[in-house]
């Protein structure tokens, strides 16, 4: 049985599925979360358990303010033992250009992808043990112009912002925080355009590496942060981008 629990956000499909089987393969007991779809975080338990891994489900919709409270209770009533890692994922990226986001656009997305991350991490703080790892998954959006996102792309600013503050803030704890800044990568509605001639081209121009990322590839980073490999690492975040920025 598995002697370490992560809890992953956005666990359902994606990313965070991805996530979710690798850290069950490296050992952990993880916290399947979903915001709308039971039947495939469903799927993602069933999976690790039939690979001999060990996984609990919880749900929660991350567009309501009071949900980050509630899910860190589900959470912390599943680990007694306290949480060795927690991983921040779950995130929604609608279009969002300055000149046609809605109010109403941009209050969902801050919701989502930048305020429930951050009480999350506060609701969860006396759940985290000694030595737990944190790990918030940002954006190649937050360090480079591009596609139509905005709104999106600043709140994953402020989540590479908090990755430092709170790497300072918690250190005292030896609990480390860092965070991953994946490329476009083939989840949801982005994998079919991706996969296009016009897809592949924007996608790859300026890559190193001239393919589209998978799920994994984010995945296996994601791992590494919350192993003891990591264990002198905190307030970083790790281009996961196939070398776009170079």
């Amino acid at each position: 049985m598995a002697s370490k629990t992560v809890f992953v956000t956005g666990s359902s499909q994606g990313i965070g599925a991805a996530a979710a089987q690798a850290l069950a393969a490296d050992g952990y007991r993880v916290i399947v979360h979903y915001g709308s779809n039971r039947e495939k975080a469903v799927a993602v338990v069933t999976g690790i358990e039939a690979a001999g891994g060990s996984a609990a489900l919880v749900g929660g919709d991350l567009s309501d303010p009071d949900t980050p409270a509630q899910l860190a209770s589900d959470v912390a009533a599943l680990c007694p033992d306290g949480l060795q890692a927690l991983v921040l994922n779950a995130a929604v990226m609608p279009p969002s250009d300055i000149g046609t986001c809605t109010e109403e656009t941009f209050d969902r997305i801050a919701t989502i992808n930048l305020r429930a991350p951050f009480f999350l991490l506060q609701k969860l703080s006396d759940t985290l043990v000694e030595g737990a790892s944190v790990v918030f998954v940002s954006s190649l959006t937050a360090r480079r112009v591009t596609g139509g996102v905005a709104a999106y792309a600043t709140m994953k600013g402020g989540i590479e912002t908090l990755v430092r503050r709170a790497a300072h803030e918690f250190g005292a704890r030896w609990i480390r925080v860092n965070g991953v800044a994946p490329g476009t990568t083939a989840t949801g509605p982005i994998a079919a355009w991706a996969e296009t001639p016009q897809g592949f081209e924007m996608t790859t121009r300026d890559q190193a590496l001239k393919r589209i990322a998978q799920p994994d590839d984010i995945a296996g980073p994601i791992t590494f942060l919350c192993s003891d490999a990591a264990g002198w690492i905190t307030g970083a975040v790790l281009p996961v981008d196939g070398g776009a920025l170079l």
